[in-house]
């Protein structure tokens, strides 16, 4: 890596921390008293001994800051003798061979200093708190043993042991595969950088753990500084996948719209329909043939079309399609999308065609199904409270052992157990609060309870308490005395769901705006970023419930279920606004809320 580079990335890096910036300001006002003593004692021809005072910042530089320490002594100096240098232009008797002298033992002191502060110890308490309070799992070892020689909170966690166990352990203790710690230190060797290497570690209770590895050499400390990213939860995962898809494969064997695949020629690669046998069609026998084969050549040739188009733009499209199977008309409700291989190029088209003649000729039909949406809305409500209920007694014993683990016999690796459980069932109560929420808005069985509220101590309180302002730079620029008329906990539910988004979608340098104007009959508050953008074409999504931005599925490790935004736009909508947003993709978001000044 280039000397350039590599100086840039410490600084990148944190490396130089308030504390050290204290130390700067105290070694320049040693720096600063030596050069002033220097001149006084010369003018008044006192304190023979006074070079001694330039032994402070040389010692200091060279334990603090060990690699500027020739910089700093070549400038004291160069100081030094210009000031001798000045007097004895002056007429001031100066011993020229003292001058040298001293400026001789100013760099000897450097030396000797150096070879001092070269031992491991002082350069590893010069980067352990940086270690200690880093949010991600790390550790520092030797170069020549690899043996750790500090390690913070989160990386002893994924070896099982406490910090202080596993000082000094050797590399072979940790390292489950001799190849796998040469390759790691050959490559730290050769390069000095190591980035997401695959690796196996061996945990205290005997467990492989397959981590992510990165590591980069601390000049000229001999030192690897690494971290750890645990990726053995990943085949949890996988498993919760492969449990999701056989849910998923039930439903669609109990649905009674037709499903099926097409390849990019339009052949049927996969079908089904409960229905089939009812309306004379053998689904094993329309595998490899194309839609002609089911349906009229108008209506074949029609979805033909609409299938070009997702071949095409590969958006998802939905249309109606009229035809007549097993002689009798009927009316299709077809939704397409693009289907992916495994590479993610495009390999057919996925499809579902449900049949809505009835719906299309009847009015009943229409008002049976609002009375499934009722029920739909009073379902959720139902499954959300049934579900909330074994959850508190759930949650509340989990933290009443967590509380006491000596009375109730737990080992730390039971807590950590225990408190991944308390975790996920608090996340679990969260989503099924969400969901009740939600359905409570969908019925309109949410009462405002309208008051004057401060705007800004609002915003205020939002920020601190939800720790926004430790992830990003917020200015709250909403002025003081502003009163908005509104229910001060649904509005505080607003605001927190937009400058949480604002912080979550932003990228350093982390900062957020909330602004206020107003006119004659609306407030308007707005939340602005320097995030990633909103592409135009999910704009008008983003407000659905369980949209996810990254168009991912749930993600539970993050804690996102796409309600949010959805819950804030009913409330606002509810106060006799709205919230809109404007984004430039990659140069950030402006989330505006309108509220009426009479609610």
């Amino acid at each position: 890596m280039p000397k350039t580079q590599y100086c840039r990335s410490v600084w990148l890096e944190n490396l130089y921390t308030e504390g050290d910036l204290v130390r700067m300001v105290a070694i320049l006002a040693f720096v600063a008293v030596s050069l002033m003593i220097t001149a006084y004692a010369l003018g008044t021809q006192t304190a023979p001994f006074y070079p001694l005072i330039y032994c402070i910042p040389i010692i200091l530089i060279s334990l603090w800051f060990p690699r500027q320490g020739i910089k700093v002594t070549a400038l004291l100096v160069a100081g030094f003798l210009l000031i001798n240098l000045y007097f004895s232009m002056g007429g001031t008797p100066v011993d020229p061979v003292s001058s040298v002298l001293y400026a001789s033992i100013f760099f000897w002191m450097l030396g000797a200093t150096s070879l001092f502060t070269r031992n491991v110890n002082l350069a590893v308490s010069r980067y352990r708190k940086l270690i200690e309070d880093a949010d991600d799992a790390r550790f520092l070892c030797d170069a020549g043993t690899l043996r750790i020689l500090a390690v913070n909170q989160r990386c002893a966690e994924i070896f099982g042991y406490e910090p202080y166990e596993l000082i000094g352990v050797p590399p072979e203790t940790l390292w489950g595969d001799e190849a796998e710690r040469s390759s790691f230190a050959e490559a730290m060797g050769r390069e000095g950088y190591v980035a997401n290497l695959e690796q196996t570690f061996i945990s205290k209770g005997g467990e492989a753990n397959e981590v992510l590895l990165s590591g980069r050499t601390l000049l000229p400390d001999n030192i690897l500084e690494c971290s750890l990213v645990n990726i053995g939860h990943l085949r949890n995962e996988r498993d919760l996948l492969l449990r999701s898809n056989g849910r998923l494969q039930r439903l669609i064997y109990q649905s009674h719209d037709l499903i099926f695949m097409q390849d990019l020629h339009g052949r049927f690669v996969h079908f089904y329909w409960l229905l089939a046998a009812e309306n004379g069609i053998d689904p094993s026998a329309m595998i490899g043939k194309t839609v002609d084969a089911l349906l009229p050549p108008e209506a074949a040739e029609h979805h033909c079309s609409r299938l070009c188009e997702v071949v095409e733009t590969r958006a998802t499209i939905s249309y109606e399609l009229t035809c007549g199977i097993n002689g009798s008309a009927r009316v299709l409700s077809m939704t397409l999308g693009p289907m992916s291989g495994s590479d993610g190029g495009l390999v057919g088209v996925v499809g579902t065609a449900r049949d809505i003649t009835e719906t299309k000729q009847q009015k009943l039909a229409c008002m049976q199904l609002e009375w499934e949406i009722d029920q739909w809305k009073e379902f959720i409500t139902t499954a959300a409270h049934e579900l909330r209920t074994p959850l508190q007694p759930i949650i509340g014993y989990l933290r009443l052992m967590l509380d006491d683990p000596e009375y109730y016999a737990l080992n730390d690796e039971a807590c950590r157990l225990l408190g991944l459980c308390l975790e996920s069932s608090s996340h679990e109560c969260e989503v099924v609060d969400k969901m009740l929420e939600l359905s409570l808005l969908a019925m309109e069985h949410v009462e405002l309870q309208i008051s004057d509220v401060a705007a800004r101590p609002l915003i205020e309180s939002v920020i601190a308490d939800g720790g926004y302002d430790r992830d990003a730079v917020i200015e709250n620029e909403v002025p003081e005395g502003l009163h908005i008329r509104g229910d001060r906990d649904r509005l505080h539910q607003v605001l927190e769901s937009l400058i949480s988004n604002a912080v979550k979608y932003n990228k350093p340098p982390r900062k957020v705006w909330i602004r206020y104007t107003g006119s004659n009959q609306n407030h308007y508050i707005m939340v602005i970023d320097n995030g990633i953008g909103i592409p135009a074409d999910v704009m008008d999504s983003i407000f659905r419930p369980f949209y996810i931005g990254d168009g991912s599925q749930l993600n539970r490790e993050c804690g996102r279920l796409g309600l949010g935004l959805s819950i804030a736009k009913k409330y606002i909508r509810m106060h006799g606004g709205d919230i809109s947003v404007t984004s430039d993709l990659g140069a950030g978001s402006t989330f505006t809320v309108r509220i009426s000044k009479e609610v």
